[in-house]
């Protein structure tokens, strides 16, 4: 699914709100808070991800399936998280059941980074780094 026909629809209260109804129906929860750029991509309809609604997607993303973006201090009372925003920079890769789970002020994927199959990352990363494993360590460098 690309994210361009979400963000053109995400505007109209309505429409959102249907749109949000679907994607929940698909396995798929993106709130209508959460930002996302253009020619993002979530192959495979990214059946089971779930997307914290204090997140910035920037362009050319790519999000598969069963991908989870969130709080890591959820025995925390919502008000009181210090967690303010996960941010996914341009070309990231996130790969199938990746877990992103931030309790720090502001957690950074870097431009081009890519997330490896279920890693949890609980860490900021650099630009082009890659990233694997439980917890999440950087692998190596992408090309």
């Amino acid at each position: 699914m690309k994210a361009n026909t979400l963000i053109k629809f995400r505007k109209n209260k309505l429409l959102n709100k249907i749109i949000h109804t679907l994607l929940l129906k698909k396995g798929l929860e993106i709130p209508s808070s959460v930002i996302i750029g253009e020619n993002c991509d979530f192959p495979h309809n990214s059946v089971g991800t779930v997307i914290h609604p204090d997140t910035i997607i920037k362009d050319n993303v790519k999000i598969y399936q069963n991908v989870t973006i969130g709080r890591a201090d959820i025995y925390e009372d919502y008000k009181s998280s210090k967690m303010k925003k996960i941010i996914i920079e341009e070309g990231a890769i996130i790969c199938a059941g990746a877990k992103i789970l931030s309790k720090q002020e502001e957690l950074v994927i870097g431009k081009n980074s890519i997330i490896g199959a279920n890693a949890v990352l609980l860490n900021s990363t650099g630009e082009n780094e890659i990233w694997a494993g439980v917890p999440a360590k950087k692998v190596g460098m992408r090309k």
